[in-house]
C-alpha cells in the first residue's frame, strides 16, 4: 500500500490535527534526545501537533507493526522480522513517540542508532498519542471497557474536555478474582504489590483510566463519581526522576484518605489492549496486515 495513502487514512480517522502535543513532548523528552528528533523527524511532525508520520523512510508499506512504546527491544524485534523478509517496506504505529522506562528514567527518545537502522531498512514510524486516547470508538479507554466487559458505561472528561476515562459496573466479583482478571486481560503474570491497595470495598463500580492515571485529580474524580475500585496503568510512580519523587510525596498524603480499591497494571500493559484488540481490525479494513509487538518487560 502507498504510505501516503495509509497515513492520510490514519490522520483523518484519528483527527490528528486536533491534538497539539508539541509543547508536551518538548518538555518530557530529554534535551539530548530532543536534538536527535529535530534532526530526523519530519518537518510536518516537528512543526505540527507531534502526532502523525514522525519518520518517513518508505514509499510503500507492506506491513504495519503496532506498539505502545518504540523501545529498543521492540524495535530490534521489528528490525529482525523485516530483515527476514528482505525489508519490503513497513510502518510502525506507536502510541507514543518515545520509549518509557516506568521503573527508571521516565520518557526517553529513540536512539540515533536505531533511527538510522529504521531508515536503512525502509521502516517508517507514525505516532498517535492523544488521538488514540480520546477517539470515540478506537481508544485506549474503549479497549479496556470492552475487555473488562464494563456495563452501564459512562465516560468522564479531563480539564480539556476530552474523555480520559470511563466508569461503570462489573458482574459481582470480589477483589481477588477481579485483580486476577485484570492481570489476565493485560497479559501480566501478576500485578505488582505497590500497585495493589485493597480498601475492603466490593468490586461493583469501577473507574478506568489507561496509562498514567496517577494524578491526584484523577483519583479524586473517580471518588466523587462513587467508584469503589480504580483501575489504571500505574497510580504509584516508581521511576527515578524528579517528578516521580514529587508525585510519591503527594500520593502519601492522598491515598490514606481514599476508600477506593486501587489497582495498577503498568503504563504499557493498560494501553497495549487497544493495539492488541482493536487496531489490527482497523488495518484489516484498510487492506493491510498489522501485527502487535509485545514489550518483553511490561514494567521496565
Amino acid at each position: 500500500m502507498n504510505q501516503a495513502e495509509l497515513v492520510r487514512k490514519l490522520d483523518d480517522y484519528f483527527n490528528v490535527e486536533a491534538f497539539d502535543e508539541r509543547e508536551l513532548w518538548e518538555q518530557k523528552i530529554p534535551a539530548a534526545d530532543l536534538a536527535v528528533y529535530r534532526r530526523y523527524a519530519t518537518p510536518e511532525f516537528l512543526e505540527g501537533t507531534w502526532n502523525g508520520l514522525m519518520l518517513d523512510n518508505t514509499l510503500e508499506v507492506d506491513r504495519v507493526y503496532l506498539v505502545v512504546f518504540p523501545g529498543q527491544a521492540v524495535l530490534d524485534t521489528i528490525l529482525a522480522l523485516e530483515l527476514e523478509r528482505e525489508a519490503p517496506g513497513a510502518l510502525i504505529v506507536a502510541h507514543h513517540p518515545t520509549d518509557f522506562e516506568e521503573s527508571d528514567r521516565g520518557f526517553v527518545g529513540v536512539s540515533e542508532a536505531q533511527i538510522e537502522d529504521l531508515r536503512e531498512h525502509d521502516i517508517s514510524l507514525y505516532s498517535c498519542h492523544q488521538p488514540l486516547d480520546y477517539h470515540p470508538e478506537t481508544s485506549t479507554v474503549m479497549a479496556l471497557v470492552k475487555a473488562i466487559k464494563l456495563r452501564d458505561v459512562e465516560f468522564f472528561s479531563n480539564e480539556s474536555g476530552h474523555p480520559e476515562g470511563a466508569h461503570g459496573r462489573v458482574a459481582d466479583m470480589t477483589f481477588g478474582p477481579f485483580a486476577e482478571l485484570l492481570a489476565e486481560i493485560t497479559d501480566l503474570p501478576y500485578l505488582r504489590y505497590q500497585q495493589i491497595r485493597f480498601n475492603g470495598q466490593p468490586v461493583e463500580h469501577v473507574a478506568l483510566i489507561p496509562g498514567g492515571g496517577c494524578e491526584p485529580e484523577q483519583l479524586l474524580r473517580a471518588r466523587d463519581l462513587g467508584c469503589d475500585t480504580y483501575v489504571t496503568g500505574h497510580w504509584w510512580m516508581t521511576g527515578n526522576y524528579a517528578y516521580a519523587d514529587e508525585h510519591r510525596a503527594r500520593m502519601r498524603e492522598l491515598v490514606p484518605t481514599l476508600r477506593m480499591n486501587l489497582l495498577g497494571t503498568s503504563h504499557y500493559a493498560s494501553e497495549m489492549v487497544v493495539m492488541r484488540d482493536l487496531m489490527p481490525g482497523w488495518f484489516r479494513n484498510a487492506g493491510i496486515e498489522a501485527r502487535f509487538i509485545k514489550q518483553p518487560d511490561p514494567w521496565r
